[in-house]
């Protein structure tokens, strides 16, 4: 009997991994596997390709500038608080139609909500043309810590792609979705320098045209005739040269690599080569 009874139990355990059913029943078939979500057409993959492009602050802040404190450092603190205030505002801005894409309207909404609240406070900041150096400094560190914690107020592209296939595969072939690896422009590579026509001499470019051996903070005669009160190398790295010159109504900073130039007030400046912290610059009538 107790053997027939172990019989019976081995049984029932056998039936239930194989599935069976009630005599005369035929077995239990496996669930079928759920279709697969419907691919997305040209005009959505386009769309999120938009709306990834106009998210972007939220994906890649601007970064502000390296502080090398000198006499333009008041015109980079302000240019990136300008920056990121025209980010923000390209959110709310889009002209995208929101029936094109699945929850299109929820999510243009999520994104422009957060983007509206700091943009807010940005443009508070970058309407500030008077404030000192020390204050800029302040604001640029409040708006890049504020960066690093955006989200949108409600529904998140992550959370979309996740819930619907749809969405996932617009978001494989969206291709500004997806960012490089690397969001910085290359530097190019320092190379050997010529002999400059006149050498270390700065004062040659008091007229507007020279071509002289450069170091970083180096104060370069300005050619007054031209307008310029100012101009100074304020760095040398990387393959690159950044020169900056003031005018009676402004001032501007320039990156140039190697056969690089520039117009500023009508003259061409010029990095005709960029070495390991030295270059060699030329000034000369546009």
């Amino acid at each position: 009997m107790r053997k027939d009874v172990r019989l019976g139990a081995a049984a029932l355990v056998l039936c239930s991994l194989a599935g069976c059913g009630a005599p005369g029943e035929p077995p239990a078939s496996p669930p079928s596997p759920s279709a697969p979500a419907p691919p997305p057409t040209p005009e959505q993959v386009e769309w999120l390709n938009e709306f990834c492009d106009a998210t972007r602050v939220f994906t890649a802040p601007p970064e502000p500038l390296p502080d090398l404190r000198d006499e333009f450092v008041s015109m980079d603190l302000s240019s990136y608080l300008s920056s990121v205030d025209t980010a923000l505002d390209e959110v709310g801005y889009t002209t995208l139609t929101p029936e094109a894409f699945p929850r299109g309207a929820e999510l243009i909404d999520s994104y422009s909500k957060a983007a509206e609240r700091l943009g807010a406070k940005v443009d508070g900041y970058a309407s500030q043309y008077d404030a000192s150096e020390e204050a800029l400094r302040g604001f640029v560190g409040e708006t890049s810590a504020a960066l690093k914690t955006l989200k949108p107020e409600g529904l998140d592209l992550a959370a979309l792609i996740a819930a619907d296939g749809t969405v996932a595969q617009a978001h494989e072939k969206a291709e500004n979705c997806h960012l490089p690896e690397d969001q910085g422009t290359p530097s190019a590579a320092p190379v050997a320098l010529p002999t400059a026509g006149d050498g270390e001499n700065l004062a040659a470019c008091a007229d507007g045209a020279c071509e002289v051996l450069v170091s970083p903070s180096a104060v370069v005669a300005a050619p007054q005739q031209h307008g310029f009160t100012l101009m100074r190398v304020r760095s040398i790295t990387g393959g690159v040269m950044e020169i900056g010159a003031k005018f009676e109504g402004g001032s501007i900073t320039s990156p140039l690599a190697t056969g690089q130039s520039t117009i500023m007030n009508g003259i061409e400046v010029k990095a005709v080569a960029v070495g390991d912290g030295r270059a060699v610059l030329s000034l000369s009538p546009a």
